[in-house]
């Protein structure tokens, strides 16, 4: 493992031991609510029932609960052992199998070839500067037909706020300037994002107010993204945005700055037979 990657799970362990949103394990799932949340973007029209799913850079205890609640059998790997400890946590609450793997998102050499019915990828590829190899190991461990389900950073307003996390109550006060929000960041691939404030400022789940280093996070061009799934054999076939709707919201919010900008895409794609 390379010192960035190391000094990288460090960041996450500490993030994830504090309480992170993205590792507040689901403790009070039920299956209804666990396919609202796994398919709120209505990508699988199928039962989930059976499905071998792969929940890549995913601990936290949160999507892998989701599947295994729906009837999927679920691997979730990740290189935090700290994210781990909430997955372990929801499988015994719930009493649900889980494989639970710690690998860099990188390197999936653990699984077989064709393995997967479905690879499911919260946001996580923007936390390294190269998408090749997860793509590659992607398009591996998927069958036939296989669905790669992808949430990533809109790459035309990555870098345009404040801090690398977000809540709801969180502003975007300080850049708003008047007429819009600035775009200053050079649009390249791999390019590592600046922002204003270096921590992350998060509510944990005991609602405690928390500041922590946060993560380096890369840009990924949409080129990039488009151009590596169907360079191997990876069909788009979905594209959601998450999109604000409050538009009469005031100018310097979360919300209105989601109303101008949609911060996250979500894009479904199947490997070809």
């Amino acid at each position: 493992m390379s010192k960035d990657s190391k000094a990288s799970e460090n960041k996450w362990d500490k993030l994830a031991r504090n309480g992170v949103l993205c590792s507040q394990a689901k403790l009070e799932l039920t299956p209804e609510e666990a396919k609202n949340y796994i398919n709120r973007n209505g990508f699988y029209a199928d039962s989930l029932d059976g499905k071998h799913v792969l929940c890549l850079a995913s601990g936290g205890g949160q999507q892998s609960i989701g599947f295994a609640l729906l009837g999927a059998t679920v691997t979730v790997v990740d290189f935090s052992e700290a994210q781990l400890e909430k997955d372990k946590l929801v499988a015994q609450k719930y009493q649900k199998q889980i494989r639970i793997v710690k690998s860099d998102m990188r390197d999936l050499s653990f699984c077989e070839d064709e393995e997967f019915d479905i690879v499911y990828q919260p946001y996580s590829i923007n936390y390294i500067s190269s998408v090749e190899k997860v793509f590659d190991e992607v398009v591996r461990i998927l069958k036939p037909n296989g669905l790669y389900d992808m949430m990533f950073h809109n790459p035309y307003v990555h870098g345009s706020w404040k801090d690398g996390c977000w809540e709801k109550e969180w502003t975007t006060e300080e850049l708003w300037q008047g007429k819009g929000y600035p775009i200053w960041q050079p649009y390249k691939d791999g390019y590592p994002i600046k922002t204003i404030d270096p921590n992350w400022n998060f509510t944990n789940s005991e609602n405690k107010k928390v500041s922590i280093e946060s993560p380096q996070e890369y840009r990924h061009t949409m080129s990039t993204i488009m151009n590596g799934l169907i360079s191997r054999g990876l069909e788009i076939i979905d594209y959601k945005e998450e999109i604000g709707l409050n538009y009469d919201s005031k100018p310097g919010t979360w919300e209105h700055y989601k109303s101008c900008l949609p911060p996250w895409i979500y894009m479904l794609s199947k490997k070809k037979k």
